[in-house]
């Protein structure tokens, strides 16, 4: 019987894979780019611009925002200097563009957030009406005493 191969065997044998061991590296220089974005500029600041891509040694940002924009101006050597000292070194310059790509996707951050927002909020208020209530209670008494316990289980969570 064959013993499993190792992921890095796995993905040093082939162009596809290769390409895969890119898309990772990438991924990590662009999560490690959004990192530094947040330690320089701030939270409310970086939340609102993307890395989209690093190619011939110019490093792309996006940012639904001029006014953000405007802000990472004020900071763009700062940027460049630490791009260039922690991440790569052969960093030219750093450009940014207001794209309504980038507005597309904040509005899938934002409306993703304020989803499971609205999920924390209905979970940590839902009850049981006392209608529904009692309709359990009725079926839980006709019922088998496996589904029984199940239902005066589930009704002992009932805020009241």
């Amino acid at each position: 019987m064959k013993s499993p191969k190792s992921l890095s065997d796995l993905m040093s044998h082939d162009k596809a894979s290769s390409n895969l061991v890119n898309y990772q590296q990438q991924t990590s220089n662009f999560r490690a780019i959004q990192t530094l974005l947040v330690s320089i500029l701030g939270d409310n600041i970086a939340q609102n611009i993307i890395v989209s891509n690093f190619k011939n040694s110019i490093l792309y940002l996006e940012t639904p925002s001029a006014t953000i924009a405007t802000a990472f101006k004020m900071h763009q050597s700062n940027i460049l200097s630490h791009v260039r000292r922690e991440i790569n070194p052969g960093t030219v310059t750093v450009e940014m563009k207001v794209s309504p790509r980038s507005t597309l996707l904040s509005n899938l951050k934002s409306t993703a957030k304020s989803k499971s927002a609205v999920e924390t909020k209905v979970t940590k208020s839902s009850f049981i009406p006392d209608d529904a209530a009692n309709s359990i209670l009725t079926i839980s008494k006709s019922s088998d005493e496996k589904l029984r316990q199940s239902l005066e289980r589930l009704m002992s969570h009932r805020k009241k």
